[in-house]
């Protein structure tokens, strides 16, 4: 998918993306979708798109997980998006620093395997310290995932 760019195409873009007119909150989506619009701004570290669903009435979409348990603050991290995660939390999101999806998947896991180092360091501060060690489901670590995928400055962040 392509993301487009400026305030002005944000309407382009959530329709872009599959969402209907009128789609700004998870209350007004379907039942078979499983990512509300604030989570695909989330994933995309578009935090003017998610500032502004915000104001439009999406307050209560910053902690909404899909149906595999995956929040916008797990999205984030996922992607790398450190100022999205910042803001996440200013807006009441904090609790989901440390919260799984049904997989087991942590925000720090996903941001140790996909090598953020950043973030990483950002949710030890605000306090995910004790998901360093957080096995997945599968009993996978942060440090298992951060060496699989080759991250060595997590790998050694980590020790």
């Amino acid at each position: 998918m392509n993301l487009v760019e400026g305030e002005d195409n944000i309407k382009a873009w959530l329709l872009q993306a599959g969402f209907q007119r009128g789609d700004l909150r998870s209350e007004q989506l379907i039942e078979e979708r499983s990512n509300c619009p604030m989570t695909w701004a989330c994933r995309k570290g578009q935090l003017s798109v998610c500032q502004w669903l915000f104001e439009m009435g999406a307050a209560r979409d910053i902690c909404r997980a899909n149906d595999k348990g995956t929040t916008p603050m797990i999205v984030a991290c996922q992607e790398g998006h450190l100022s999205v995660c910042k803001w996440l939390v200013e807006v009441g999101a904090a609790e989901d620093i440390s919260k799984s999806n049904n997989s087991g998947y942590t925000p720090m896991l996903w941001a140790c395997q996909e090598g953020h180092l950043a973030v990483c360091k950002w949710l030890v501060e605000v306090g995910a310290a004790e998901d360093i060690s957080k096995a997945d489901n599968k009993g996978y670590t942060p440090m298992l995932w951060a060496c699989q995928e080759g991250h060595l400055s997590v790998c050694k962040w980590l020790v």
